[in-house]
């Protein structure tokens, strides 16, 4: 029997990453529950968890600090899932410079920075996983989340470029990109934060937004605890996954699916419309080089 895996999951007062620590304790693993509140991981702990602050808007020499009190806990690291974000909500032209640097600032340059801390870990031991939760809004473009779609898109490209860098160590990567699950997400609270400033002008597409996310809010497709049963399978390669090798990208529910693929169908079917004029800026064959 092979031993337990360690593993460090980050966002876990709620939602996905709460159900996928449950997850990983009843399979036995070892699991290190971090969020910005540790007061918030109280069932966690209770149910066999450690727990510990990491904070991924700190500068990295204190993201570093707290990834190695997380190492420390058991002296390694196998799979690291970074599941921590929040929403901005507001269209381009409401939300500030500083609320949209906030947006990335958690979203894409906490992630970089968590990478970064545990890489040479990870190097050192010449094994890990590091899975990245993004979402389904990295192929989407919907009025008033553009700002949060697009650190997700962000980081769909960051992740595929990490694995390429370091699949020569030994360490694997794998973006895991949920559609709408049933948490508290869409509740607003402290997931969604809303723009400082509105301007008339908007009114009525905020609202048409705001009621569709409220008219989905409890009817959501995902159910996380199955989310989490499969997030573990496909990172263990074991239960759904057995047998296969697991994938640089997850979607991560039907709706996930059906989106990504309507949304690539039409982004080829534009460039094959296009494709003409694209080429026309070519120099002659010629005047080419190869």
């Amino acid at each position: 029997m092979s031993a337990p895996k360690v593993w460090l999951v980050t966002g876990t007062s709620s939602g996905l990453g709460f159900d996928l620590a449950k997850h990983i304790l009843s399979k036995g693993d070892r699991v290190i529950a971090a969020g910005r509140n540790p007061s918030r991981l109280t069932a966690l702990k209770e149910a066999g968890a450690a727990t510990l602050k990491i904070d991924q808007n700190e500068p990295l020499d204190a993201i570093k600090k707290s990834v190695e009190e997380a190492i420390a806990v058991y002296g390694h690291i196998d799979i690291f899932v970074l599941n921590a974000a929040w929403v901005a909500c507001g269209t381009i032209e409401e939300r500030t410079p500083e609320e949209t640097l906030a947006q990335y600032h958690t979203n894409v340059f906490g992630v970089l920075n968590l990478w970064r801390a545990i890489l040479p870990h990870m190097r050192a031991r010449k094994a890990g996983i590091i899975a990245t939760v993004g979402s389904m809004g990295a192929s989407k473009f919907d009025p008033l989340i553009g700002i949060y779609h697009s650190s997700k898109a962000a980081i769909r490209n960051l992740s595929l470029t990490l694995d390429n860098e370091i699949s020569p160590f030994g360490i694997k990567t794998c973006l895991i990109e949920p559609g709408y699950f049933r948490t508290n997400l869409l509740t607003g609270g402290e997931s969604i934060i809303l723009p400082s400033t509105t301007i008339e002008k908007y009114r009525e597409i905020n609202e048409s937004v705001k009621g569709f996310l409220a008219q989905r809010d409890g009817k959501q497709l995902g159910d996380p605890k199955r989310g989490a049963t499969v997030m573990y399978d496909v990172l263990t390669s074991t239960g759904i996954a057995a047998g296969r090798e697991m994938p640089k990208t997850l979607a991560l529910g039907s709706d996930t699916v059906e989106l990504v693929t309507r949304e690539n169908n039409e982004f080829n079917k534009r460039l094959a419309e296009w494709a003409s004029v694209s080429a026309s800026t070519d120099f002659p064959p010629s005047e080419r080089f190869y």
